[in-house]
């Protein structure tokens, strides 16, 4: 996924390019989406009202930062759900393969600096209470692609592993979103939005898993 914005801005990079918004799942049967949820995936479940918790957390959080590029509201809320999907799949596939982040790698992501922490949360549409969580997501897939990568494999070897990977998780999981957010496209692991000629902005091809866009404090 890849949200970068701007200049001044290094990037920590995955071996996998990505859109900065992760895939949504939304399974033709309903039946399954646990009313009043905005995602579940396995016996997780974010709820429509945590989701716009988050999401009014976050749009604070621009509003007292008005010079941070700030993404149309729908993006936003696409951005808010990714985030959790990725802790969903990314979580479960490094637990499966003993993959673990440290707090001390997940310090050196983010730094400690109150204004640095909230230019990452600012530019990647993550809400602050969950940015250590996303960080520990992008230590996580870079975690996976070193391991995927430990046998030689091509670049595009590794992406297509991985993927498949990912998308075998959230087929197992049952991963769903309510169709009032996004549709999924289960072939590249991807989001779409439910209305893609009314989002304010394009969201492109989305796919697994994140970039994490660093802006430059030097």
């Amino acid at each position: 996924m890849k949200l970068m914005h701007g200049a001044r801005r290094r990037r920590v990079a995955l071996a996998v390019s990505v859109l900065g918004v992760l895939g949504i799942l939304f399974l033709s049967g309903c039946s399954t989406q646990k009313a009043g949820s905005a995602a579940v995936a396995g016996d997780n479940r974010l709820t429509e009202a945590e989701l716009t918790d988050l999401f009014d957390e976050l749009n604070t959080l621009y509003e007292a930062n008005p010079d941070a590029q700030r993404l149309p509201d729908d993006q936003l809320t696409l951005s808010v759900l990714s985030w959790w999907i990725n802790e969903q799949l990314i979580g479960t596939v490094a637990r499966e393969r003993g993959l673990t982040a440290t707090a001390a790698q997940v310090d050196e992501v983010l730094g400690a600096d109150q204004q640095q922490r909230d230019a990452i949360a600012l530019s990647n549409g993550i809400p602050p209470s969950r940015l250590d969580a996303a960080a520990e997501v992008f230590v996580l897939s870079n975690a996976l692609t070193e391991s995927l990568s430990a046998d030689g494999a091509a670049p595009d070897e590794v992406d297509a592993a991985l993927v498949a990977l990912l998308g075998d998780t959230a087929d197992n999981l049952g991963v769903s979103v309510s169709p009032r957010f996004a549709t999924w496209n289960s072939e590249t692991v991807s989001v779409e939005p439910r209305n893609p000629d009314r989002l304010s902005a394009p969201a492109g091809g989305v796919a697994t898993p994140p970039g994490l866009n660093i802006p430059d404090q030097g």
